[in-house]
């Protein structure tokens, strides 16, 4: 479930998110994140299957469980390298979301609420006196 849900997410966020704010992404660092959880995904997956069959094959076989467990140490390793990837790939998506948030506008907070002001009581009366008339 990890990677199709995940790569579906990313694929929607890397589409819609540059539409809404006009900045893209650096393409190298959706790239990385790409395939370090591509690959960090097969490298966890893949040896956890062919370790399990393995295992499966010696339970068939009548080996003591403590065997099949010592056994599958290898691909435990494979499964945490893969781990280690997906989970590094996560920052490098966290990094091109930062990339593709518009950048910081800077707002006068007193002008902003004079105008909010000024709205609202005009909404009531447009011959009473505004705020800016009293400033």
């Amino acid at each position: 479930m990890y990677g199709i849900i995940s790569f579906f997410i990313w694929a929607c966020v890397y589409t819609i998110v540059p539409r809404l704010t006009k900045n893209e992404a650096p393409q190298w660092a959706v790239g990385a994140h790409f395939w370090l959880a591509l690959i960090g995904l097969l490298f966890y997956t893949i040896p956890l299957m062919y370790g399990s069959t393995l295992k499966g094959q010696m339970w068939i076989e009548g080996k003591p469980f403590i065997e099949s467990v010592v056994h599958m140490a290898p691909h435990w390793l494979w499964r945490a390298i893969g781990g280690t990837l997906m989970w590094v790939s996560h920052f490098f998506f966290a990094y091109n979301l930062y990339k593709m948030m518009p950048a910081d506008m800077p707002v006068d907070v007193t002008e902003k609420a004079i105008e909010i002001l000024d709205e609202q009581l005009n909404s009531s009366d447009p011959n009473k006196t505004t705020v800016n008339d009293l400033v």
